[in-house]
C-alpha cells in the first residue's frame, strides 16, 4: 500500500511539472496531492474564494505557479494568485462591481477602524510580513455613494520592512461596510531574499546635506487650462525628469521609482530663424495651407490629404483668427496625423500636434544620439528653437524614446515638445509633437535657492524601494516633492504627473 501511494504521488508530481502551461477543472484534480494542497492554502488564507471553481494554473520558468481560479454565478469573481516554495507571493481578487449587490440599506455595520484592522490582518496573514495602512483612496469603478449604497472602504496598505515603509509597493483592500464582504484584493509579498543587506544607512541630517548639494529645481512652463484662453504659468519643479524620487540613503545618488541611478544632464539645442516675415495683410487660405504642409515636408511625408479645414474667428490658444487644419496620410506602414493651425494675420504656426508611425523606420539613427538631433533639426527646419534634451532616454521593450522639450524666455514649457522613439535597432519609429503658441508670460520669478529651501523644508524620510531587479534599496524622500512652486508667489502647488495644476 505505501509504495502504491509513493507511486501515485510521484505521478501526481509528473503531471503537475512536467508542462510549463497546463489548465484543468477542479473535480478532475481534487485527489492529487499539490493541487489540494494549494487550493486549500489559497482556501484558508481568504475563505471567501470557497465558491470560486479553479480555472487553469500555469507553471513559470521561474518554478512558480500561477493560479486562475472564477465563479460566474450571480456574482462575477476572478482570483490570480502567484505561488513560489509554496508561498503565496501576490494575490489580485476582484469582484465585478455591476453584478454584486449592496442592498438597500445606507447603515453600516462595520466602522472604518475595524475595516482597517481587517484589511491589515488580511494582508498579514496571506504573506507573513507587516503592513502599515497608508490611507482611503478614490476608485470610481465601485461608485456606491453616487448609487445610494452603503459605503466601500476603499483602502490603501503599504508593506513594511522593520517598520520603514516600501513606497513603492502599494496593497489594497476593498471592504463592503454593510456585508463585511472583500470586494478586492491586490498585493506582493517581499520575499527575505528581496530584503536588505547591512549596509550604513544616512541619518536625515546627512541627507539633507546631500540634497542641498545635489538638488536643482527646475522653472519650467506649466499651462492651466482652466481659462476661456489657456495660459501658461512659471513654477519650480523638483526636476525635468518625473521619474525622479529621491536621495539612495547609501550613496547618495539620485533614484528614480525602479530603483535605478538617474543621470539627469540636459542637451541643449538651439535653431536660428531664417524664416521670412510676412507681409503687412493677411493670408489667404490656400497660403496658409502651404504653410500648413510645410510642416509635415520637414518629416520627410508629402502627398497628404485634408480631412478638413476651418477659418476660426477666435481660435482657442490666441483668442486671434486662425485657420485650422486636420490632415492625414496612410501609405504601407505609414500612419501619420497632423492638426495646424495657422495665424491669418502673421503666417505663424501657433499650433500643431503632429504623430507619424512607421515600424519600417522613418530614419536609421544607426543607435546615434548625435544621428537623433541631426534629424530633429531638419524637423525644425529654418525656426527659431530652444530644446531641452534629458540625456538619458526612456527605455521600454528595448524602444527608446527621447523627449525634447522646449525653451522660452528660460524656463522648460512641458506642453510643448517632440518626442522621438527608436526601435531596437536605432531607426525611428514615431514622431510626436505638440507645439502651441498660447501666452507664454514674463514675470518676476524668485531666485532658485528660495525656491530650493520650500522643496528641502524640514527633514528627509526614510523609505525602502523595491525595484524591478528584486531588490530593496533605502531612499530619503521629502515629503513635500509632490508640490511645485509657484516661481512667482512662491506658492505651494499640487500637481499629478503630467495632469493639472491645483493650487492649495
Amino acid at each position: 500500500m505505501l509504495k502504491k501511494n509513493i507511486i501515485s504521488l510521484l505521478l501526481a508530481l509528473i503531471i503537475t511539472f512536467s508542462s510549463n502551461s497546463f489548465a484543468f477543472s477542479l473535480p478532475e484534480y481534487t485527489s492529487d496531492y499539490y493541487a489540494d494542497r494549494y487550493l486549500n492554502l489559497i482556501k484558508e488564507k481568504m475563505p471567501f474564494v470557497k465558491d470560486m471553481s479553479l480555472e487553469s494554473v500555469k507553471k513559470n520558468n521561474d518554478g512558480s505557479l500561477s493560479i486562475n481560479m472564477k465563479t460566474n454565478k450571480n456574482i462575477y469573481k476572478t482570483l490570480d494568485v502567484s505561488i513560489n516554495n509554496g508561498n503565496i507571493t501576490s494575490v489580485d481578487y476582484y469582484v465585478d462591481p455591476l453584478s454584486y449587490s449592496l442592498g438597500e440599506s445606507l447603515e453600516s455595520s462595520i466602522s472604518a477602524d475595524d475595516a482597517i484592522t481587517t484589511g491589515r490582518r488580511l494582508l498579514e496573514n496571506l504573506f507573513n510580513e507587516k503592513f502599515a495602512y497608508i490611507s482611503t483612496i478614490k476608485d470610481e469603478t465601485y461608485l456606491d455613494d453616487a448609487l445610494k449604497k452603503p459605503t466601500i472602504y476603499k483602502l490603501l496598505f503599504k508593506n513594511t520592512i522593520s517598520n520603514v515603509l516600501v513606497y513603492n509597493s502599494n496593497a489594497y483592500v476593498y471592504i463592503d461596510s454593510k456585508s463585511g464582504d472583500i470586494l478586492k484584493l491586490k498585493a506582493k509579498w517581499i520575499t527575505e531574499s528581496m530584503s536588505i543587506k547591512e549596509k550604513r544607512i544616512l541619518n536625515p541630517d546627512e541627507a539633507l546635506k546631500v540634497f542641498k548639494e545635489k538638488f536643482d529645481p527646475t522653472l519650467i512652463y506649466l499651462k492651466n487650462d482652466n481659462s476661456d484662453f489657456p495660459k501658461y504659468d512659471l513654477y519650480y519643479i523638483p526636476s525635468i525628469d518625473y521619474n525622479f524620487l529621491g536621495i539612495s540613503a547609501t550613496d547618495g545618488e539620485i533614484v528614480d521609482y525602479n530603483g535605478d541611478k538617474l543621470n539627469n544632464d540636459i542637451i541643449y539645442i538651439k535653431g536660428n530663424s531664417t524664416e521670412v516675415k510676412s507681409a503687412n495683410k493677411n493670408i489667404s487660405y490656400d497660403v496658409a495651407l502651404e504653410i500648413a504642409k510645410k510642416e509635415f515636408s520637414n518629416l520627410r511625408i508629402d502627398n497628404l490629404n485634408i480631412l478638413n479645414s476651418k477659418k476660426i474667428d477666435k481660435y482657442f490658444l490666441t483668442g486671434k483668427t486662425a485657420y485650422a487644419f486636420n490632415m492625414n496620410q496612410t501609405e504601407g506602414n505609414l500612419i501619420a496625423n497632423a492638426n495646424v493651425a495657422v495665424d491669418e494675420e502673421t503666417g505663424k504656426v501657433i499650433s500643431e500636434n503632429i504623430d507619424v508611425w512607421n515600424n519600417s523606420g522613418l530614419f536609421d539613427t544607426e543607435c546615434n544620439l548625435d544621428n537623433v538631433i541631426e534629424y530633429v533639426r531638419d524637423i525644425f527646419g529654418g525656426k527659431t528653437y530652444s530644446l531641452a534634451l534629458i540625456k538619458n532616454p526612456a527605455v521600454y521593450n528595448d524602444e527608446k524614446t527621447y523627449l525634447f522639450y522646449r525653451i522660452y524666455n528660460g524656463a522648460i514649457v512641458m506642453d510643448n515638445y517632440l518626442g522621438i522613439k527608436t526601435d531596437k535597432d536605432g531607426k525611428i519609429i514615431n514622431v510626436s509633437m505638440n507645439w502651441d503658441d498660447a501666452d507664454k508670460p514674463c514675470k518676476k520669478i524668485v531666485d532658485k535657492n528660495v525656491a530650493k529651501n520650500i522643496f528641502l523644508d524640514g527633514k528627509p524620510v526614510l523609505y525602502y524601494i523595491y525595484s524591478n531587479a528584486g531588490k530593496i534599496e533605502p531612499i530619503y524622500i521629502f515629503g513635500n516633492m509632490n508640490y511645485i512652486i509657484d516661481a512667482s508667489t512662491v506658492k505651494r502647488v499640487s500637481i499629478d504627473e503630467f495632469g493639472k495644476v491645483d493650487r492649495s
